[in-house]
């Protein structure tokens, strides 16, 4: 009897990022040395473009496809994907828990990334730093310090808190 396949393989989470980005083999070497970052595989065109690539940082996954690739052009033909360079800047943010935020920040920065804002302990209990790597995507580096209640939090920003349904 054959087994069942899982519905997420194995090693996958329920949301994966993919990203579209200019000179996807030099970003899977800015993200092997800004995070650490392992290459799990890479389909490349015969212009040397990648069609596809998985990343795997920390316990999560990651494709990345280049932007002027054939499979990501039939994408920009439907208005589906552009990188954030071809967009002047990106909607979407990576918010990355690590063990050691300013080590990895430091480490992201001397990569190639861009400081946006630098390394601060914030009111809701993590230690962060935000940068803009050399593609265009923003990612925050946080390393999570102490629990604070959302009341708190909600209160320091005049914000009111509810618990989600």
């Amino acid at each position: 009897m054959a087994s069942k396949v899982k519905s997420i393989p194995k090693g996958w989470h329920s949301v994966t990022p993919f990203l579209c980005v200019k000179d996807a083999a030099r970003a899977v070497e800015f993200y092997r040395k800004a995070f650490d970052a392992t290459e799990l595989e890479r389909m490349a065109e015969p212009d040397g473009k990648v069609n596809h690539a998985l990343l795997k940082i920390g316990d999560s996954i990651v494709r990345l496809s280049d932007d002027s690739s054939r499979h990501v052009a039939e994408w920009v033909a439907k208005g589906w994907s552009r990188s954030p360079q071809s967009l002047g800047g990106t909607p979407v943010h990576f918010y990355v828990y690590v063990e050691d935020s300013d080590a990895v920040f430091k480490r992201a920065v001397a990569a190639g990334a861009t400081v946006m804002e630098p390394m601060e302990d914030k009111v809701w209990g993590d230690r962060i730093g935000s940068l803009t790597d050399p593609f265009g995507h923003v990612w925050m580096i946080a390393t999570h310090k102490k629990d604070v209640p959302i009341e708190k939090v909600a209160k320091h920003h005049g914000a009111v808190s509810r618990e989600a349904n």
